[in-house]
């Protein structure tokens, strides 16, 4: 950004804020939960400045400006009517320019990989299930995960999900964009240690989930058309 309006990182000062964590630390988090995304419904996520704190030091001139990722605090913050965008990364064309905190990174850890695959690939089952859903209703989709994102509304976190496709996949175009997101952090201290996201990333958790699912549809219509389910047979990997 400060690059496409010709300066550097010498020509501001940059302030770090740590992210206040203080409210894990509340006893309503002790309750038992039935959901683990009915946290965000105990909460008026969208007025609570606990998740947004670059807003505040903005307000009291602490700071000059803020960076957030382009539409997703963006209208929420300037419904308030105390700021506005200088500067909109998601209107250039250069894909790469985009690349804040995205694509999300499914993780975990070493240990539950080698330990426990089972686990990762019924993970990643749930997610392209959901994911396969999201993108035939859009809609529908928008008005649940309105209830946990900081878009302004339903219709506006519809119009941002509307072109994105929500099943996830290890695209090379995907892969590209994490490996911008670990340059950055390496470049900032965030991050100690390099490493080749290439290598890095492990597709056949995502395969076997995606055969899994696949010999489960096929049981499904065999059943209903045969007398008896039928297997899938294997074959060459399918990505």
């Amino acid at each position: 950004m400060l690059r496409l309006n010709g300066m550097t990182r010498n020509d501001v000062e940059i302030v770090e804020f740590p992210y206040p964590d203080n409210w894990y630390g509340d006893p309503k988090m002790l309750v038992p939960l039935e959901n683990p995304t009915e946290l965000w419904l105990m909460r008026d996520h969208k007025h609570d400045l606990s998740v947004r704190p670059l807003e505040t030091a903005l307000a009291k001139g602490v700071v000059d400006a803020i960076y957030n990722q382009s539409k997703y605090f963006q209208h929420l913050q300037e419904a308030t009517g105390q700021f506005k965008a200088i500067e909109d990364l998601s209107r250039y064309a250069d894909w790469t320019l985009q690349s804040c905190n995205l694509p999300a990174v499914i993780t975990c850890t070493e240990v539950m990989a080698r330990e426990h695959p089972e686990l990762v690939v019924a993970l990643l089952k749930g997610l392209i299930k959901v994911g396969r859903w999201a993108n035939e209703h859009k809609h529908a989709a928008a008005a649940i995960l309105d209830k946990s994102t900081f878009y302004l509304d339903v219709e506006d976190t519809y119009r941002n999900m509307m072109d994105v496709d929500m099943v996830p996949n290890l695209s090379p175009q995907n892969l590209v964009s994490v490996e911008i997101g670990k340059d950055f952090m390496l470049s900032h201290g965030y991050i100690k240690n390099d490493f080749d996201v290439q290598q890095w990333a492990a597709p056949e958790f995502l395969e076997q989930a995606a055969k899994e699912l696949l010999a489960e549809q096929w049981k499904k219509v065999t059943a209903a058309r045969l007398p008896e389910a039928t297997e899938l047979l294997s074959g060459p990997r399918i990505g």
